[in-house]
């Protein structure tokens, strides 16, 4: 089983609400979640937030929502103690460690469901 991990948060210093900041129609982080549902290497999508709005936007195409406390939602939080809550969270949920876990960050539009099925393909 491969899952996704997008991780998020609500406060932004430098540019407040970029991750629901819409870009062509879409909020910015809408952009790396559609590319991990049109992966077909993906079993499952989870969303690691403090965002109501980012939750919203992730249940909305189908992401499980693991909550994200208070203490790994500042800005001084580091990534990796995010990514590590996530990945557990991720493990209680599916019962199993994943086979590869693609991590994506709500502030990276760019990235496509090629780009994803070809790190997994090198990966593999």
């Amino acid at each position: 089983m491969i899952c996704s991990l997008i991780l998020g948060r609500k406060g932004s210093i430098g540019f407040p609400g970029k991750n629901t900041y819409e870009v062509l129609g879409r909020p910015l982080a809408w952009y790396p979640m559609q590319s991990a549902i049109e992966t077909p290497e993906i079993d499952h999508n989870f969303i690691s937030t403090d965002d109501p709005d980012l939750m919203q936007i992730a249940a909305d195409i189908g992401f499980d929502v693991i909550k994200r406390p208070e203490h790994l939602a500042t800005s001084s939080a580091l990534g990796e103690d995010a990514y590590k809550h996530g990945y557990e969270s991720i493990l209680k949920k599916i019962g199993e460690k994943p086979e590869m876990l693609v991590l994506l960050f709500c502030n990276a539009p760019s990235v496509n469901s090629s780009l994803i099925q070809q790190g997994i393909e090198r990966l593999r």
